[in-house]
């Protein structure tokens, strides 16, 4: 796997034309106001739990100046390597906070992968999680789950975390808007789609910037930020 296999495009610059430019808007929106939250202290260390091409490194060292990317073997942006049954190799309680983007839709078993980002945190530490509500299927290699705002919380609970806060992307309106989209993109001949994304994408952003609540019950993707709770571990 070489960085050309894992060019995702620019998340935190993403083009009108793409079509899920506000989604990834909305969701910059949304991490930059965890990060700079009084809820998330400032520490020394981060782990990037699933760190693709590294999206937020730079926003994240504002507060963990050093940033360490974790990644399936082959991904060359990977400072350590994510073992075949899930877990890294790195020291119980040697992270302040982990940053786990987009991942958790993809992994096996949620519970184990909670529970190593829980093991490598210092008590106290934090955990900044986002992940889908409504959204298509994906698979990256895989795709298992999808969440309820309540079932979401629920899971990350389970795993031994404490929920300060959890923040929603995109609304039923814009999800809709966006399905859509979705569903009849590929119909279209590939010289129209770049035109047709922005269209909606353009609508989309205007009922979202008009949006004043951070979280909706039906939205998109949750953005949550959790702190490892006291005691023992979960089995």
């Amino acid at each position: 796997m070489d960085k050309n296999q894992l060019d995702r495009g620019n998340r935190t610059a993403p083009k009108r034309s793409s079509r899920i430019y506000c989604s990834l808007v909305v969701l910059l929106n949304r991490i930059t106001h965890v990060v700079n939250s009084e809820l998330l202290p400032a520490g020394e260390k981060l782990l990037d739990y699933g760190c693709g091409n590294k999206p937020y490194e730079d926003l994240l060292k504002t507060k963990f100046p050093m940033y360490v990317g974790a990644d399936l073997p082959g991904n060359s942006y990977a400072d350590v390597p994510i073992n075949e049954d899930g877990t890294v190799g790195v020291e119980d309680g040697s992270f302040d906070c982990v940053l786990s983007s987009q991942v958790l839709e993809h992994v096996v078993s949620p519970q184990k992968y909670l529970t190593e980002a829980r093991r490598v945190l210092k008590p106290g530490g934090a955990l900044i999680l986002s992940t889908h509500g409504i959204w298509p299927y994906h698979p990256d290699p895989t795709d298992f789950w999808r969440w309820t705002v309540s079932g979401l919380q629920a899971e990350v609970r389970k795993a031994g975390f404490e929920v300060l806060s959890i923040e929603g992307v995109m609304g039923l309106e814009t999800a809709a808007l966006q399905l859509w989209q979705d569903a009849t993109y590929d119909r279209l001949p590939s010289f129209v789609r770049p035109l047709y994304a922005s269209f909606f994408q353009t609508i989309i952003n205007f009922i979202e910037k008009r949006r004043t609540a951070r979280l909706c019950d039906d939205a998109m993707i949750f953005v949550l930020l959790a702190r490892r709770a006291n005691g023992v571990a979960p089995n």
